[in-house]
């Protein structure tokens, strides 16, 4: 009689099975929010390239900048002003807390975006577009070594096929420099420590997106613009190019609307999928920009 007591408590313990209606709305969320993340990106890509070249304002650190200042500002409106948004994590984000985690990504955040541009003055642009579609092999090692998740045998699988399709791809290549491969191995190792400290933040701590982005993004700010301030201000003021900023406003503006969309997307995307899906989402969509 115990026995069958026990097994009927612990029948009642387990959780309710999902739904068919559950699964498939879970399911239609994510592929709204992948649509998103590959048609928002391809617009912030378009307008910082009429920022860079077509109006002339050379400074990628700055602008990637106004991305995140975009969404600082965003995710700072819908908590606190409009409380869209409760803070369901505050207890955890402390000053350590903060700084081991949310200032990694933002460090990391400027740091990819500043060897990355570096690459350039020492590879083609063909062999440095090779070589970041080799990210997801950093993303893969870092999940795998910080036991925020253990890749499947298809991810290794996949992941293995890239490396075989990269290394035969840049076996020819002509220009080939130890340091620009060195420095672009350093923009992977913190493209990847990027995304996978965001994807423990919103999924292994449940982080909801708008909190995320509301910690993460004013720090990646400050990386962001403090780098310019050092790398690109001096010039950027002898060149007097900032008054470029109020003759394109509109362009800017666009600049500043994709960035904060591009940011909510892609947290969506890590949080209902993985960064390693993030990252070759993102390798297909670049790829389908530049053809």
């Amino acid at each position: 009689m115990k026995e069958e007591e026990s097994a009927l408590l612990s029948e009642e313990e387990k959780p309710p099975p999902a739904s068919p209606r559950s699964t498939s709305l879970d399911a239609l969320l994510t592929l709204i929010y992948c649509a998103a993340y590959l048609l928002v990106g391809p617009a912030l890509i378009l307008t910082n390239k009429r920022i860079l070249k077509d109006i002339g304002f050379a400074y990628p650190m700055f602008v990637s900048g106004i991305g995140q200042a975009s969404s600082a500002l965003g995710a700072f409106g819908a908590i606190r002003v409009f409380r869209l948004q409760p803070l369901q994590n505050a207890h955890l984000v402390q000053w350590p807390f903060y700084l081991r985690n949310m200032g990694t990504v933002g460090a990391a955040t400027a740091a990819s975006l500043c060897f990355g541009n570096a690459g350039y003055l020492y590879l083609t642009v063909s062999f440095v577009q090779i070589l970041k579609a080799f990210t997801p092999v950093f993303v893969v090692a870092m999940l795998y070594c910080t036991a925020v998740e253990t890749p499947s045998r298809r991810v290794c699988f996949s992941v293995l096929m890239i490396c075989v399709g990269t290394s035969i791809a840049s076996a020819g290549e002509a220009n080939f420099s130890p340091i620009g491969l060195t420095i672009m191995f350093c923009a992977e190792t913190c493209e990847a420590t990027r995304l996978v400290l965001t994807q423990k933040l919103l999924t292994n701590l449940k982080f909801p997106a708008m909190e995320g982005l509301y910690y993460m993004a004013p720090i990646c700010t400050f990386w962001m613009w403090g780098l310019a301030a050092v790398l690109e201000l001096p010039t950027m003021l002898a060149q007097g190019h900032l008054r470029l900023i109020p003759q394109h406003a509109s362009t800017f503006a666009l600049a500043v609307l994709y960035g904060f969309a591009v940011n909510v997307a892609s947290f969506l995307v890590i949080k209902r999928t993985s960064s390693i899906m993030l990252k070759l989402m993102g390798t297909a969509r670049n790829a389908g920009v530049s053809s």
